[in-house]
């Protein structure tokens, strides 16, 4: 398996985590599927290797997922399967930073991996076109690097307040309130939450769980003797059931049957912690 990651250049930092590629052969056995969890990112993910699946809840199946995706914010894990070799180029978005380049509400597509060709067909088509025909990690890259760049300068009409405060967010790992927000960026309360959700997907409440969720995988990494109620105090949590309560609910298992088994597609896509300063 092969997992890259690339960082993004000064324009493109304010808005772009990375962008990653993850290619592997085709398996001797049927793969197992992957858990993906919530990060509080979306991606634009193109696919040049085999169909992925992804297990759909209702009907119980897993379902062909689109050549070329958006994945908006998760609250709860996903299952994912590839059906054969893996081949994935993606960029990954800051919280805020995918409305910079795409005008969508991007609270109508909470908990959806979705094909983009409905959102934007040209540029999924064309993506899809130049990944496919590039031959190298660097040329799948610059791909979608180019493509961020054109639209820089288009206006996509986002908010750059609510940028700012889910920046705010991330650097301080989940810990501003709702109502400290509102006042660094001079919104109401009911304002921020409403313009939020647009630009996020997300209320800020909702996002601060999730980033102290991300925090407890990147310690969970390091450290092989942290106990619950210790994870629980360094992810701003004022008890461990509280702490339980929220793994729970964004993993589908509690943290120590998690932490029990591999899951080497969630570990490459953990989010890691923002640098303090």
């Amino acid at each position: 398996m092969i997992y890259k990651l690339k960082s993004p250049s000064p324009a493109l930092e304010p808005f772009v985590d990375c962008f990653w590629l993850l290619s592997a052969p085709k398996p001797d056995a049927e793969a197992v599927p992957e858990i993906v969890l919530p990060d509080g990112k979306t991606e634009l993910i193109v696919h040049f290797g085999d169909d992925f699946f992804k297990h759909d809840s209702t009907s119980n199946q897993f379902v062909r997922q689109a050549r070329v995706l958006m994945s908006g914010q998760l609250t709860e894990r996903i299952l994912l399967k590839p059906s054969g070799e893996i081949g994935i180029v993606s960029v990954r978005f800051k919280s805020a930073g995918a409305a910079r380049f795409f005008n969508i509400g991007y609270d109508d597509y909470v908990n959806q991996v979705f094909d983009f060709y409905k959102v934007e067909s040209t540029v999924a088509n064309l993506i899809h076109a130049k990944v496919g025909a590039a031959t190298t990690v660097d040329s799948r890259f610059k791909v979608l690097e180019d493509m961020l760049n054109v639209r820089l300068s288009v206006d996509s009409g986002e908010d750059i307040f609510v940028r700012q405060a889910c920046n705010y967010l991330v650097q301080s790992e989940g810990q501003y309130s709702v109502t400290d927000l509102a006042k660094l960026i001079g919104f109401s309360e009911r304002q921020l939450e409403r313009k939020f959700k647009r630009q996020v997907g997300l209320s800020p409440k909702r996002l601060s769980r999730i980033l102290r969720f991300q925090k407890f995988l990147q310690i969970a990494q390091f450290s092989k003797t942290l106990t619950l109620t210790d994870a629980a105090l360094a992810c701003g949590y004022f008890d461990q059931s509280h702490f339980i309560k929220d793994f729970t609910a964004f993993a589908g298992v509690s943290p120590l049957n998690y932490l029990a088994a591999p899951h080497t597609m969630s570990d490459h896509f953990t989010t890691p912690m923002p640098a303090k300063g």
